[in-house]
């Protein structure tokens, strides 16, 4: 701690001016390790940056590396309450769809009670089961209400819900599964007491499946979420008695999509490299990263994928740019959309192959070449810019110990010049009484 000084008290010197000075001079090393440790820092937060600039290329790339990623198919439906999706490997085809019945989870009332919270005055236990699984037994006491007895079925463990109901001027317990389909069919037993949930008249609703034809053929499904029936497609029922037309057919503009996401996430990670490391005559936004070269050979990394013939394709296509795929001076992707269709009209089969893994005939697809690649330069332990970013670390570390070790020697030089400038007050003031001593006597004497 700094000593509490009134500097200039004897001397009138203003010390503590002085002292502000001379530490001001010899924190001027500090403050350059100051200034680098935030250069450091802002290195440290672009390689980061970069680095998940990087992930997006891989998620862009992944969702063209795979057979139904590429392919791009659209579904629809003739009828609003008929939703079709593509969920998986589709192909073009059109089906008669006749929805007959949803699927539906059981839901049963108890007889009608004056009140929710008060004591219904009965006692005995409450059986659950649900479909073929294992029975639940839950003990009712007089004390409980419709609530408790509510919460003790919800809090059962069985995949039973329940809940009150009100009609307006007398309660319910409802009690419903929570899954859908006659396979989940909740049977319950009463012993010693009744509220009537074994009333078949109180099951307002019971399980059952979803009813349907496609095509003429009849189907079933315990949800209304129904796949596996049209290859690729998931249908989700939400009305009986309707008929539809399904279809599904290529979806070239959703593929471009894909494609141009690709391009987007490309560019932004060369921009920003270009960017923090500089580029042509642009100076790095980052000083640290001026020239950098982990930056550097991740960029070119990437390049190298666009240009390189891909492993296991012949003909005409071989490379991205064969099929409007190409990079400008700067080294951005460009998306010739004219040329990529002209390519998907004359020959998909090679198209896919540039994008899409297939080791049956040994192509690597280039997608999957830049998914390896992210994860060798950005992702994985070890990997180029996990390197660059773990030496930047380490370095700040190293500063940040120097930083706090030059405070500390401050911190002493501080008190030591506070502690010398103390010294010369006391010497001066010594001095100046002598002095003052002398001149007193040197007038009394002169007096006598």
């Amino acid at each position: 701690m700094a000593l509490l000084t009134f500097g200039g008290l004897a001397s009138g010197l203003d010390t503590n001016a002085i002292i502000s000075s001379l530490l001001q001079a010899e924190r001027i090393p500090i403050t350059q390790l100051e200034t680098r440790q935030k250069e450091l820092s802002a290195a440290k937060d672009a390689i980061s940056s970069l680095s998940s600039k990087m992930a997006s290329i891989k998620s862009a790339a992944q969702a063209l590396s795979t057979s139904v990623g590429f392919a791009s198919y659209k579904a629809g439906s003739s009828d609003a309450s008929v939703v079709a999706t593509v969920s998986g490997s589709a192909a073009p085809g059109a089906y008669a769809l006749s929805v007959t019945k949803l699927a539906k989870e059981q839901r049963t009332y108890s007889d009608t009670q004056a009140s929710s919270t008060a004591a219904l005055g009965m006692s005995g236990s409450l059986s659950l089961q649900v479909g073929s699984g294992s029975t639940v037994t839950l003990t009712i006491d007089s004390t409980d209400s419709l609530t408790d007895i509510a919460t003790k079925i919800g809090s059962s463990g069985a995949r039973v819900g329940a809940s009150v109901i009100f009609d307006g001027s007398q309660y319910r317990l409802q009690v419903r599964g929570l899954d859908s389909g006659a396979a989940n069919t909740v049977n319950m037993t009463e012993t010693g007491f009744s509220l009537g949930l074994l009333n078949p008249a109180n099951t307002l609703q019971p399980a059952q499946d979803a009813q349907f034809t496609v095509d003429g053929i009849p189907m079933t499904r315990s949800t209304n979420q129904v796949s596996g029936v049209i290859p690729g497609i998931t249908l989700a029922l939400t009305k009986e008695g309707i008929t539809s037309n399904v279809t599904v057919e290529s979806d070239p503009e959703g593929l471009k999509k894909k494609v141009q996401a690709f391009v987007t996430a490309y560019n932004d990670v060369v921009n920003a490299g270009h960017s923090m490391s500089g580029y042509g005559t642009s100076k790095a936004s980052v000083k640290e990263l001026s020239g950098d070269s982990a930056i550097r050979t991740s960029l070119d990394r990437l390049a190298r994928i666009v240009s390189t013939p891909v492993t296991g394709t012949s003909g005409k296509y071989t490379t991205l740019g064969s099929i409007g795929l190409t990079t400008d001076r700067d080294g951005k992707l460009k998306l010739d959309e004219t040329k990529l269709s002209a390519a998907l009209t004359a020959d998909p089969t090679s198209v896919a192959k540039l994008f899409v893994e297939d080791p049956a005939i040994g192509a690597t697809g280039a997608m999957k070449s830049f998914m390896t690649a992210i994860d060798q330069l950005a992702q994985n332990e070890g990997s180029t810019l996990k390197s660059r970013l773990d030496v930047l670390g380490k370095l700040s570390t190293r500063l940040e110990d120097d930083i706090a070790a030059g405070d500390r020697r401050m911190a002493m030089y501080e008190n030591q010049l506070r502690e010398r400038f103390a010294q010369l007050e006391v010497i001066v003031s010594k001095y100046k009484t002598q002095g003052t001593a002398v001149s007193n006597m040197a007038a009394s004497g002169g007096t006598t």
